[in-house]
Order: structure tokens, then sequence, then C-alpha cells
């Protein structure tokens, strides 16, 4: 089963990345690795935890994923470009214009069945979209809101390496190392897919690659103004970051507190969420991240009177780096010591 992604030389040199990973989409795309696929150990761990908070039925979130992995996701649940927080993102959600949310509605429509209540989504009906974030509230705050930090942190990490893949190899170099399963064969990334043979052609609007968690997910839209290739950087929601707590390498190079603020902020956080999150006073808050933008870890927008800090690239690969497991050390048995000499 293959689908044939066709460029042209317009398109290669549209070839870009997306910016920051969004929490929306890995949140939908959470939910296939955990109706199916294998995975790592740690996956099993996830979804004997995420399992239990997820008991009740159906909910409008779920009912509009997909049911088969051939299955297209609604681009309102998969945004390529994230905002900061969730919320934000079903703030976005909630403001979608009716006839964008018909165009997606209908082109599901085309490759499975929908159930009746999607047609007040259809028409913009402002209670139903609401009821829709809702639920995507509820199944994030089980199955994704703990592990978001190391997910954002590994996905921060990838597009920093990227970046660096690009410059120095150019586009073909990443298009032939995206992920196993995506093979690079001039002019076609080939890629294999469930669900038959199918050529989706570029047509010059180019291709954004986005880092994604959970699961990769292709272009299957002819009329999608901007073709988006979710490629899969972790299939597991317990990444080498960990979620809680300083990592021990980070905390004996930046002392206990700084490396925590910079764990948090690897979320994306104002100074009031920072000091909260962290139990730090705001001036210690504020004091550690300047001493961290310093170092180029820590970037920081200014709203008015609100400052908002992220991770650069570099503090994201700190962050995902000092997490790697040490090597292991295997202590060889000592030298017996060496023979005395007699005196003389």
């Amino acid at each position: 089963m293959t689908l044939r992604i066709h460029f042209t030389l317009t398109d290669l040199a549209r070839v870009r990345f997306a910016g920051p990973s969004s929490p929306l989409t890995a949140t939908a795309f959470s939910t296939s690795r955990l109706a199916h696929s294998p995975g790592p150990p740690q996956l099993d761990l996830w979804r004997r935890a995420v399992r239990p908070r997820l008991a009740g039925g159906p909910t409008p979130f779920t009912d509009l994923l997909p049911s088969a992995p051939e299955h297209p996701l609604p681009g309102f649940l998969r945004p390529h470009r994230g905002l900061r927080t969730l919320e934000e993102e079903l703030e976005r959600l909630e403001a979608t214009p009716r006839q964008v949310l018909r165009a997606e509605l209908d082109h599901l429509a085309t490759r499975r069945n929908l159930p009746r209540w999607t047609r007040r989504l259809a028409d913009g009906d402002r209670g139903t979209v609401a009821r829709l974030a809702a639920s995507v509230r509820d199944y994030h705050r089980a199955a994704v809101a703990p592990y978001w930090p190391g997910l954002s942190a590994v996905l921060a990490a990838d597009l920093a390496a990227r970046a660096r893949q690009l410059r120095d190899g150019g586009v073909e170099e990443v298009l032939s190392t995206l992920q196993p399963g995506m093979h690079w064969r001039p002019p076609l990334l080939v890629i294999d897919v469930p669900g038959g043979e199918f050529d989706y052609h570029l047509g010059g609007r180019g291709l954004l690659l986005s880092p994604a968690a959970f699961t990769s997910y292709v272009p299957c839209d002819p009329d999608d103004e901007q073709p988006t290739l979710y490629y899969e950087v972790t299939r597991s929601p317990l990444p080498r970051t960990r979620v809680t707590g300083p990592q021990h390498g980070l905390a004996a190079l930046l002392g206990h507190s700084r490396a925590a603020v910079l764990q948090v902020i690897a979320e994306g956080v104002s100074t009031g969420e920072l000091a909260r999150r962290t139990g730090l006073s705001p001036a210690s808050a504020s004091e550690h991240t300047t001493v961290l933008r310093g170092v180029g870890l820590v970037h920081t927008e200014r709203h008015g009177r609100l400052s908002r800090h992220s991770l650069t690239p570099l503090g994201a690969e700190l962050l995902l780096e000092s997490s790697a497991p040490a090597p292991k050390v295997t202590e060889r048995p000592a030298p017996p010591p060496a023979p005395q000499r007699g005196s003389a």
C-alpha cells in the first residue's frame, strides 16, 4: 500500500517546516495510539494509565476521529501551527468560520459515515462547537496534558535538528530521512500507508513538514491550500524527557531551581505561571529567565506588561539531551598489585 507525493521544482523550493507544535494535534493523534497499533513498552503503560480515566461512552471529539487508519482527520482538529496552550487552540477552534467547518466535514463524509449531530457543527452552531471543544479538553486533561512537557521538548528539539539539516544538506536530505516508511525517490516521496495506491500532486503548493507525536499523518485532500505532512518523531507519550522534576544531569549543570524553570518553560508560560508552577516568587522566576535568556536557552516575548517565555532550539535540545540515559559502565576488576622488588 503506497502513497506517492509528486513534487515539481516549485514544490521543492516551497518545502518548509511548521512552527511550534500543536497540543490539539497531538491530542487528536494520540487517539490512534490509544485504540490500536503496537509500540514500545512505555506506550502500553500509557494506555493502561489513560483508559480508566476515559471511562464512558463516545464524545463529540471521539465521534469525529478516524475509525480506521486510512480515514481523514478534519483540519480544524490538526492545526499545523500550534499556539502556546490548548486553551488558546480551543478558542481558535470555537472561532472557526462556518464555511471551513462545512468544507472539512463534507470531505470527511466522502470517506466515512458521520453522526447526525455533525450537521449542526457544519452549520456553525456555536453550542455544538463549544461542546466539541469541551470534550477535547476533557480528553486532553486525561491522556495528554501530564505528558505534554516532555513531548513538546522532543518536538522542539527535532525542529531544531531539522533546521540544521536543511541548512547543511538541503531539502532532499530532509525528505530522505523523515522516518521509516517514507522514501525519497525524486521527484516522488513514497510513503507506506494503509488503504491502497494513491497519487497526490502538490501542484506548486509546496509541502509543510510538521513533527508529530504518536503517529504520522499524510496529505489526502487534493483541495487543501497548504498540504501538510506530519512525520512521526515519537510514538510514546513517555519520551526521554521526564515530565516531573528536573533531570539530575541538568540540575547538576544549572542548579535545581533553574533546571525546573527551564523544564516548565518548555510548555510556554508567562512569568506569573512560571512562578506558580515552580513555587518561586515572581521576582526569582524573572531572575532565572533573565539568566537563561542571556545564554540563549530561553526566548521571551513581551505583550504590554505580560512576558511569555519559550525555549529556543538550543534550550529544547539541552532539555532533551540532558535526560538521555547514562551509558552503562562495566566496572573492571582492579589489576593485581605489581610485585614489589626486594631491597638490595
